[in-house]
């Protein structure tokens, strides 16, 4: 009889400590999973910040060499700053490189005809030429 009792009892018991036990295991796997979103949301701030750098920079140059105005170089600074984060989500992307590099050619292209909208056609040559240099 006790070991009737046993062999019934020491079932219920494992599965009382298992599910006691899923709650918690399931907290910390949410507890790893929401710190592993906090680390690429900080990573991505990090790679925004500089790219937002890079693209000051770009523009500060660009401005010299094309002699545009402040209102000019906001928007062209937006649309840099634009553009290199889709660039980067392309080039962090598990694409392939031949689509890599078909999507990029396509973003340049989509790049250069907004800026036909923001600069003055000789800018724009100037741009592209100054593009062709580097």
């Amino acid at each position: 009889m006790i070991m009737k009792t046993y062999t019934i009892l020491i079932p219920l018991l494992i599965c009382a400590f298992s599910f006691a036990q899923t709650p918690v295991e399931n907290q910390n796997q949410e507890n790893t999973i929401q710190e592993e979103n906090i680390a690429e949301e900080e990573e991505s701030a990090i790679e925004n910040e500089k790219l937002k750098e890079l693209a000051t920079k770009r523009t500060i140059a660009l401005q010299k060499e094309l002699n545009l105005n402040n209102y000019t170089s906001s928007i062209l600074q937006k649309t840099i700053i634009e553009y290199s984060k889709k660039a980067n989500k392309i080039i962090q992307s598990n694409m392939s490189e031949d689509d890599k590099t078909m999507s990029l050619s396509n973003l340049v292209y989509f790049q250069n005809e907004e800026l036909k909208e923001i600069l003055t056609v000789p800018q724009f040559y100037q741009y592209l030429k100054l593009k062709n240099i580097r």
